[in-house]
């Protein structure tokens, strides 16, 4: 555990309203504002248990999260590669979400469409 290390900064990076409906801070409002960064990005090596207990952590702080949205909407648009986001596992992104460019209007959508079903998986 990264104690003190916030997951995602805050208020001191630029906005990301990447179109409408994308709050410019929405960063700010992030339940994992301040948890623990392995639980999101666990570091690489580590072993499959150990792996997908930090994600179950990481998951149950996103199913209370007022931001979900807007943070696997961000991960959709950016392509993240790695980490939990929004409530869903890299593999799971991977896995649901379609290959290629991807509009800032489009990761909306496709974040409104999984993020009923990132809530029964994490529960």
């Amino acid at each position: 555990m990264s104690a003190g290390v916030p997951v995602l900064p805050g208020r001191d990076l630029e906005p990301q309203p990447f179109g409408p409906g994308w709050p410019a801070y929405w960063r700010q409002d992030a339940a994992c504002r301040d948890g623990d960064p392995d639980a999101f990005f666990p570091p690489d090596g580590r072993n499959t248990k150990a792996r997908a207990a930090a994600e179950t952590r990481a998951r149950k702080i996103c199913s209370t999260c007022a931001v979900r949205r807007p943070c696997l909407a961000t991960a959709i648009f950016r392509q993240e590669e790695h980490g939990v986001w929004g409530g869903l596992t890299s593999d799971q992104r991977t896995n649901l979400i379609p290959r290629g460019r991807i509009s800032a209007e489009d990761a909306l959508l496709i974040a409104d469409r999984l993020l009923p079903a990132a809530a029964v998986a994490a529960g």
